[in-house]
C-alpha cells in the first residue's frame, strides 16, 4: 500500500480533496499529508451556502494525530470565494 493510499484511508472521505503526496522528514520528526483538488468543482459560502467558483486559494496547515511519535500535519491550498453578499470566504474543508 502507498503512503497516499494508506493516509487517504486514516482520513476518510475528502472529496472532492485527494492525498496528492506525504513527506517525511526524519530529522524533524514530521510527516506532511498534502492534499488537492479535484479541478472545476462548485464551492459553497461557508456563510450563505451559494455555489460559486474558486476566487484564488489560501495555503493553509493544520496538525493532525500523531502517526506513531511524528508529528502529522495536513497541508492544502483552500480555494477562496467571492460571494456577492458576504465577500471573500475561505471554504469549510473536512479536516479541519
Amino acid at each position: 500500500m502507498k503512503d497516499t493510499q494508506l493516509y487517504q484511508q486514516i482520513l476518510g472521505s475528502t472529496s472532492p480533496w485527494h492525498v496528492a503526496a506525504v513527506r517525511l522528514d526524519a530529522a524533524a520528526r514530521t510527516i506532511e499529508i498534502e492534499m488537492a483538488l479535484k479541478e472545476g468543482e462548485l464551492w459553497g459560502c461557508p456563510e450563505c451556502g451559494g455555489a460559486m467558483h474558486m476566487h484564488g486559494t489560501k495555503r493553509r496547515r493544520w496538525r493532525h494525530l500523531d502517526s506513531c511519535q511524528f508529528k502529522t500535519f495536513v497541508v492544502a491550498d483552500v480555494p477562496r470565494v467571492n460571494c456577492p453578499t458576504d465577500g471573500t470566504q475561505t471554504v469549510k474543508v473536512p479536516w479541519a
